[in-house]
């Protein structure tokens, strides 16, 4: 019998569910914990948590999230709700009303959030659990790029997205999209109003096959994580007024500012040295599209390098952005030549009504190329 049939096999309900930790929206996760008898700390665990306001908190890697401050108590039913408003997340104390006093409920959840913070920081960071993310709403790629995006920023950490039964996908059926990325679907995800009416059984079989196919194919791969470079062999280019991009700036930009450039026309041309021999490389860049709602809705970015189509960003995010290049595209060359096409350029004349005749694309603030 192999290692994954012997955990498997051993691996009871509760001890299955410690195994994964919620990075929120609701309590459903947490609730299947409890109904199999597991009762783990987790600061989203139980937290009302939209997705943005879960960025916007890893992003500040839960900074001040609980400072007194923040911490408001809100009668609801009897009990008092805690709200943590730095970064909105919500949550039962289970303390009735009259049980304690306010002031010292709210030192007591001062200590306790605290210690919940240093501990997902610490768990996204030496992640030995997976995260599961579930919304009731539909997840548009670009929330779901941006979570993944939060997650790498970390470490490793792999991610289970829960979504209730389609065609296609039976109740208790898992798909692997990558080593980074594992989905769900279980007969169906709870309301709102209603997160007690869920559905256990195809909660605990997601969650047993997404255990299963983790232990199966191993640890994510080692790529670097964006905003993590570490100190991998690399060339940066930092662009604006006070930065090096002019050095290795071809066609299609335009006039550097504070601490960006802005591309200009269909495609832009960089030229820059090879940080050095390597397997593959990580192409990191922090962006800003140019858009312009209701008629400019979106950007695209492709990464074009060395002749050979990377990827593409489509839609692309505000944000540190990445891909992989693979190894041979670059190896034995000592400049490496990127094009960056943004097909979607327009100039804010047209589509704002602007004083500004330039087709902009992406500003760019930093890139680097990066020895995976």
């Amino acid at each position: 019998m192999d290692g994954t049939q012997t955990i498997e096999t051993e691996l009871s309900d509760r001890d299955l569910v410690l195994r994964f930790e919620s990075l929120g929206d609701n309590c459903e996760l947490g609730l299947v914990q409890r109904r199999v008898g597991a009762e783990p700390l987790g600061l989203l665990r139980f937290s009302g948590s939209p997705l943005r306001n879960v960025l916007r908190a890893m992003a500040n890697r839960f900074e001040h999230i609980a400072d007194p401050a923040h911490i408001r108590l809100q009668p609801e039913n009897g009990e008092f709700m805690v709200k943590l408003t730095k970064y909105d997340f919500v949550y039962h104390s289970d303390v009735k009303i009259g049980e304690m006093e306010p002031d010292r409920l709210i030192r007591q959840q001062a200590r306790v959030v605290a210690f919940l913070a240093r501990k997902i920081v610490d768990d996204l960071e030496a992640p030995t659990k997976i995260f599961v993310f579930r919304q009731n709403e539909p997840l548009s790629a670009g929330d779901l790029t941006d979570l993944r995006l939060a997650l790498s920023a970390y470490g490793p950490g792999r991610l289970l997205w829960v979504q209730p039964a389609c065609p296609g996908h039976p109740p208790g059926s898992v798909a692997l999209v990558d080593d980074r990325l594992i989905v769900g679907y279980v007969r169906r995800l709870a309301g709102r109003e209603t997160v007690p009416d869920l559905d256990l059984e195809s909660w605990l079989t997601v969650l047993r096959g997404a255990w299963r196919i983790a232990q199966a194919i191993g640890a994510p791969h080692p790529v670097p994580a964006a905003g993590r470079l570490g100190s991998h062999a690399r060339t940066d280019i930092v662009f604006g007024a006070e930065g090096n991009a002019s050095a290795f700036q071809g066609y299609g930009w335009s006039g550097a500012e504070a601490g960006f450039t802005w591309s200009v026309g269909e495609r832009s041309l960089l030229t820059v040295p090879s940080p050095g021999r390597a397997g593959d490389y990580w192409l990191e860049m922090d962006v800003n599209p140019y858009v312009r709602p209701p008629l400019l809705c979106r950007q695209r970015l492709d990464a074009i390098v060395n002749g050979t189509h990377v990827h593409s960003f489509d839609p692309l995010l505000r944000g540190v952005i990445g891909c992989v290049i693979p190894g041979h595209l670059i190896a034995g060359r000592d400049v490496v030549e990127i094009v960056l096409g943004h097909p979607h350029a327009a100039s804010p004349m047209l589509v704002a009504g602007q004083g500004d005749d330039r087709r902009l694309g992406v500003s760019f603030t930093r890139l680097s190329l990066v020895c995976a």
